[in-house]
C-alpha cells in the first residue's frame, strides 16, 4: 500500500498523487480527482479541475435538466428567424400555438420519457385542493401587483403596448369574442402550462436534491433567462420565485399553472390599458399607492395561508400521521455552501451554452 507522508517543513507547495493519505481523522482512500497538499500540514484534499469530467458534467448538479433548458433556449432563438409578416397573417394564432408546442411540450415529453416512469410523480401534476384556493388567488394578485411595480421601476411599463411572449409573439385583439377567446388560449393558457411544466415541474424536481431554496433559485434563474430581456430580469426573477413558492406550498404544479394563467390573463386583458394610462398621465401617485396596497394585502393573505399549511404539515409529522406527499427540506446546504453550489448548477457545458444563448438573445434585443 502506498501512502503520502507529510514532510515537517517545505518551502514550496508540492502536490502528491497517492492511493491513501493520513488526514487528522485517520486513514481513508483518496477520492477520484482529489490531491493533497502536504505543505499546509492539514492533509485536507483539494479538488483539481479536470477537463474530461467537466465535459461529462460531473462537476455540475443535474446536468440533464440543463440540456433541456439549452434545447428550449435554442428553439426559442430559432423561432425569431421566422418572418414576422407570416405571424401577422390569418394563421397567426395557429402558428404561435405550433411554435410553442415545438419549443416546450415536445422536448419536455421526450425528457420525461428518457427519465422513465419513476420520474412522473416528481412533477407533482396533482389536482388542486380546495384548501389552497386562497393561496392561489392571493398569489395571482401578489404576482400582478409585484410585477407591475417592478416593471414601473425598470421603466418597462410605458413602452408596452401589448402583451408579448419572449419578445417574439405579440398579442393583438380586434375586440370580437372569437378573437378574445383565441387570445386567451394562445397567450394565456398554453404558455402557463408549457412554462410551468418545464420550470416548476421538471427543473424543481431535478434540482431539489439540495433543498427547496436551491431548486427555487436555479429554476427561477433559468425562467428569468428564458425571456431574453435584461431590463425585465428582476420582474421574471420575482415571478419565478413566487411561482416556486406556490408549487411547494400546494405540492401541485397545477396550482402554479393556475397562478401563471391568472397573471397572463391580467397581462393580455389589462396590460395595454395600464400602459396607455401611464403614458397619458403624468401623475402616477394614485396608481402606485393602489398597487402597493394590493401588494401588501395579497402578501399578508398569502403568508397567512402558507403558515397555516406549514402548521398542518408540522402537526402531521408530530403525530406520525400518514403524509404521502412529502416535501424536501428547506435546504441541504449551509449558508456558506449555498452560493458555490448555485454556481455549480451552471458549471457544465450545457448550462454555460444556455447562458451564452441568453446573452445572444439579449444582444439581439438591444441591437434591434
Amino acid at each position: 500500500m502506498r501512502v503520502a507522508l507529510r514532510p515537517a517543513c517545505r518551502t514550496r507547495r508540492t502536490m502528491f498523487r497517492c492511493d491513501m493519505y493520513f488526514p487528522k481523522g485517520g486513514l481513508r482512500p483518496l477520492m477520484q480527482n482529489e490531491t493533497i497538499s502536504p505543505a499546509n500540514g492539514s492533509g485536507t484534499p483539494e479538488k483539481r479541475f479536470r477537463l474530461k469530467p467537466f465535459l461529462r458534467g460531473e462537476y455540475a448538479v443535474a446536468p440533464r435538466a440543463a440540456r433541456l433548458v439549452l434545447v428550449i433556449y435554442a428553439l426559442l432563438l430559432l423561432s425569431r428567424l421566422i418572418d414576422r409578416a407570416f405571424l401577422s397573417r390569418e394563421g397567426e394564432y395557429l402558428s404561435t400555438v405550433l411554435l410553442q408546442l415545438l419549443i416546450f411540450p415536445i422536448p419536455a415529453y421526450l425528457y420525461i420519457r428518457l427519465r422513465g416512469k419513476q420520474f412522473v410523480p416528481a412533477l407533482r401534476l396533482r389536482r388542486v385542493s380546495l384548501s389552497h384556493i386562497l393561496i392561489i388567488l392571493s398569489a395571482i394578485l401578489l404576482l400582478a401587483a409585484g410585477c407591475t411595480l417592478l416593471a414601473m421601476v425598470c421603466g418597462m411599463l410605458n413602452a408596452q403596448t401589448s402583451f408579448t411572449l419572449y419578445d417574439t409573439f405579440s398579442s393583438a385583439n380586434d375586440g370580437t369574442a372569437g378573437a378574445t377567446v383565441r387570445l386567451i388560449l394562445t397567450y394565456g393558457v398554453l404558455p402557463a402550462f408549457c412554462e410551468e411544466l418545464v420550470f416548476r415541474g421538471i427543473l424543481c424536481a431535478e434540482y431539489e436534491e439540495n433543498g427547496i431554496l436551491y431548486a427555487m433559485a436555479v429554476s427561477s434563474l433559468f425562467f428569468a433567462f428564458l425571456h431574453f430581456d435584461l431590463t425585465a430580469l428582476p420582474v421574471y426573477l420575482f415571478a419565478g420565485m413566487l411561482l416556486s413558492l406556490v408549487l411547494y406550498m400546494t405540492r401541485s404544479s397545477v396550482a402554479a399553472m393556475l397562478v401563471h394563467l391568472g397573471y397572463n390573463l391580467f397581462g393580455v386583458l389589462a396590460q395595454a390599458g395600464l400602459s396607455g394610462y401611464c403614458r397619458s398621465t403624468g401623475n402616477l401617485g394614485l396608481l402606485v399607492v393602489l398597487l402597493i396596497a394590493l401588494l401588501l394585502l395579497s402578501a399578508a393573505v398569502f403568508c397567512g395561508e402558507s403558515a397555516r399549511v406549514l402548521r398542518r404539515r408540522a402537526r402531521l409529522r408530530l403525530t406520525d400521521a400518514p403524509d404521502s406527499q412529502q416535501t424536501p427540506g428547506l435546504s441541504a446546504l449551509s449558508a456558506r455552501e449555498f452560493l458555490p453550489a448555485l454556481g455549480r448548477a451552471f458549471f457544465c457545458p450545457e448550462a454555460m451554452l444556455a447562458v451564452v444563448l441568453w446573452a445572444t438573445g439579449v444582444v439581439i434585443n438591444l441591437v434591434r
